[in-house]
């Protein structure tokens, strides 16, 4: 069907689509779930924003899945090598996903106040930890995974879970977090009015300046301080302070992507307030710009080694069999339309703003 090497392109564009469709649809359930017990001041409020997201939040979730299993399937040794080494904060993710849907279906099951906060909260945590873990782990990606391969062609991980703490690893978890509060600050705007509407606004434009100024702290500390990874000539893996960013000058568009992640925050800041959908566009353009300027910084490395560097795994070296990879594409080539189909049709069947009359004139029927 396809060379060996066009393949492995294909699977590391179709990985990076499937997170960034996460981060997008998903996004903003996290977003609305961490502004849950914040903007929402009444239990009608929070009622509203957690409705504003029933239809589509398990769906969305599915995203994150659908990457997870992308990754074992097209690069195991990947797969492998980063579970190993994230294995607490991954876990620790998964069981502060489990929050969400028990919260949503519990916080209603007992009318009482201090039964409804605390699975508020609950849903707050199980929506910021994951992210902010989740950002940890990419940071920490720039500055190198301690692991080499042994005699057995075995990923062998030397780490600690508290020497993921690093400050530029915190600084890309506190911006993670800022886009997934601005995405769904955004999206309930779309989806709500009134004085919730405009209590939205002010943490929309918070969140998109605090984004911006991480942003750019984020990428002046790789241009100027951090070594970044590079291939030579001779296939060995050097670093350099600016390496992850010195690639853009030779990747045509891609010098453009910080660019557009910026032009969509500043979007976002501006439009907050006037026009929702707008705004929502903006933040859509801002996280999707943020994580194709990671992946093509990174770009041919997957997992870079900071203490054996030509044991780093990359989009080359680290992917299935040229066979396995053709089943996949054809899989994805027949599945992958059908699940931005159907994802479609639901967003357009289930639309609507949610308002305080809607929750009372079905308020059995909704969380």
């Amino acid at each position: 069907m396809f060379e060996v090497e066009t393949l492995q392109l294909i699977w590391w564009v179709l990985i990076v689509v499937l997170f960034t469709g996460f981060a997008l649809t998903d996004g903003f359930d996290i977003g609305v779930g961490i502004l849950l017990p914040i903007a929402g001041k009444t239990n009608t409020e929070r009622r509203i924003l957690i409705n504003a997201i029933a239809p589509h939040w398990d769906g969305n979730q599915v995203w994150f899945v659908l990457g997870i299993g992308a990754l074992f399937a097209a690069w195991p040794p990947v797969y492998a090598t980063v579970f190993s080494l994230l294995y607490v904060p991954l876990m620790l993710c998964l069981f502060g996903l489990f929050f969400r849907p028990v919260g949503f279906d519990y916080r209603a099951k007992i009318d009482n106040a201090t039964w409804r906060t605390f699975w508020d909260w609950g849903i707050f945590t199980g929506s910021a930890l994951p992210i902010f873990l989740l950002g940890l782990s990419v940071g920490n990606l720039f500055l190198g995974i301690p692991f080499d391969i042994d005699e057995f062609h075995r990923p062998v991980v030397t780490s600690s879970f508290l020497g993921l703490f690093n400050p530029f690893a915190v600084f890309v978890g506190l911006l993670t977090l800022a886009l997934m509060i601005l995405h769904g600050a955004t999206y309930a705007q779309v989806r709500t009015e009134g004085e919730l509407f405009h209590r939205l606004t002010r943490f929309a434009r918070y969140s998109s300046l605090t984004a911006i100024i991480l942003f750019v702290i984020a990428g002046a500390a790789l241009a100027l301080y951090i070594k970044g990874y590079f291939i030579d000539s001779d296939r060995l893996v050097k670093t350099e302070i600016g390496a992850w960013l010195s690639g853009y000058t030779n990747r045509g568009i891609a010098i453009g992507l910080p660019l557009i992640s910026i032009i969509g925050l500043v979007l976002a800041y501006l439009k907050a307030g006037e026009s929702a959908v707008l705004a929502f566009s903006g933040s859509t353009i801002a996280m999707a710009g943020v994580l194709t300027t990671a992946a093509t910084s990174l770009f041919p490395f997957i997992a870079p080694s900071s203490i054996s560097m030509d044991d780093s795994l990359t989009v080359f070296n680290a992917t299935s069999s040229h066979y396995t990879l053709t089943i996949l594409t054809v899989m994805a080539m027949l599945f992958v339309p059908i699940i931005l189909g159907y994802t479609f049709w639901c967003y357009r069947a289930m639309w609507g703003r949610i308002t305080e009359k809607y929750i009372k004139d079905n308020g059995h029927s909704l969380y």
